[in-house]
């Protein structure tokens, strides 16, 4: 989403509902389950599975709010959390996950400078956020300026280091990515779990953001299909899925960088994108194509 883009309750509530295409979706044993509604919006939905020692719980927001995600993984002791979702009923949901669970949040994560993965921030209890120095400056403006409660637990946490580190003795790569969906972006990888927490460089069911460099963020994504590190993908809209939704995430661009630069409007460059993935939900995302529209 456009770091410009002024977000709101009122207007998430208004967008067209949205449907997750089956097609697109993981085909394996998650199994889903309803959190808590809160307030005007139906409840988000948790989707667990465990590997290599580790559990992981995918939060992901109901429809209105664009399917956003919030990532907790359980280690044997404590827990990493990525993301805190936009809105404060789904990050109460988000917050009663991590708290269910019985363990302390270790480290967590804040992926990119986006709204819709920090403005429930504040809502999420006991928990400070880290995050790169650049994200966090990305997004201080936005985040002071008075539409969102201001999350102090993310402009007043630490820096986020990147590279090799552990939690509970399992290995976890923190890894930063330029210039692709968002400015900077956040990915975590368990090697040893073979899973990729890549947030926003791939949506799964859900149109993209236009994005602010397509060339690039499709080399990105080239250079992950290749990397031999993990097999299963936890994303930033929609549920986990596995590295071949890597080449869906290709073709995906590739459709919406010609739509465009070749479309005569942004109505039809949204309606090419429309046709080429009609499964998709998330309709209010591309209304942010006039955002990004050079010509």
């Amino acid at each position: 989403m456009s770091q410009n883009s002024t977000f709101s309750r009122r207007s998430f509530l208004k967008a067209t509902t949205l449907t997750v295409g089956a097609a697109a979706l993981i085909r394996t044993a998650l199994t889903p389950h309803a959190a808590a509604a809160q307030g005007e919006l139906p409840a988000g939905t948790v989707h667990s599975f465990a590997t290599g020692g580790v559990t992981f719980h995918t939060y992901v927001s109901p429809a209105q709010t664009v399917n956003v995600t919030s990532h907790i993984v359980e280690f044997e002791d404590q827990l990493m959390v990525v993301d805190a979702t936009m809105l404060p009923p789904t990050a109460i949901e988000v917050s009663n996950l991590i708290a269910s669970t019985g363990k302390p949040v270790g480290l967590a994560i804040i992926s990119h400078e986006h709204p819709d993965h920090w403005g429930g921030a504040a809502f999420i209890e006991g928990v400070t956020f880290s995050t790169l120095p650049q994200v966090r400056e990305g997004l201080r403006g936005e985040a002071t300026g008075g539409d969102w409660p201001e999350p102090t637990n993310v402009l007043n946490g630490p820096d986020l280091t990147v590279g090799m580190m552990e939690m509970s003795g399992v290995p976890v790569e923190i890894r930063h990515y330029e210039n692709t969906e968002a400015p900077h972006i956040v990915v975590a990888v368990l090697p040893e779990q073979r899973v990729a927490i890549v947030q926003d460089l791939v949506y799964n069911g859900v149109y993209f953001a236009p994005g602010v460099d397509r060339a690039n963020w499709i080399a990105t994504l080239e250079g992950l299909r290749d990397d031999p590190a993990f097999d299963t993908l936890l994303v930033g809209h929609g549920l986990p899925t596995t590295r071949g939704d890597l080449d869906t995430a290709i073709a995906y661009i590739k459709v919406l960088d010609d739509a465009m630069t070749n479309a005569a409007t942004p109505d039809d460059a949204a309606a090419q994108i429309k046709a080429a993935f009609p499964g998709y939900g998330g309709e209010f995302l591309l209304s942010l194509i006039p955002e990004y529209w050079t010509r």
